[in-house]
């Protein structure tokens, strides 16, 4: 079964961009993929750690994720991993449908 549909809001990528000090365009289609730097992803997870809004972090977890998938060396992927899983874990029911789209349930073959 498939989670219900949680998407960005623009309130919060407006938001997170000025506390964080990122660029924000309304062109911007993917906005948390397209200005999270794989090597600021620290600064990330601890600004995560501070919101209490949920879509805040529905918005910075799929940067996340995205800076995660991107780390330079495999250790470090496994590394920040570790760090992510925690806080989906934690926050599970917040981050129920990015999980669900991050992980593709949905296509037959797994490899792809």
């Amino acid at each position: 079964m498939e989670p219900i549909i949680r998407c960005p809001t623009r309130k919060a990528i407006d938001e997170l961009a000025q506390e964080l000090n990122l660029p924000n365009e309304e062109w911007m289609q993917d906005w948390p993929i397209e200005v999270t730097n794989p090597s600021d992803i620290d600064r990330y997870l601890d600004h995560y750690k501070t919101l209490a809004d949920d879509d805040k972090k529905i918005v910075l977890m799929e940067g996340i994720i995205d800076a995660t998938e991107y780390q330079l060396t495999e250790a470090l992927f496994i590394k920040k991993c570790d760090k992510v899983k925690s806080l989906l874990e934690k926050d599970f029911q917040i981050h129920a449908y990015t999980i669900y789209y991050w992980a593709r349930f949905d296509i037959e073959n797994v490899e792809e």
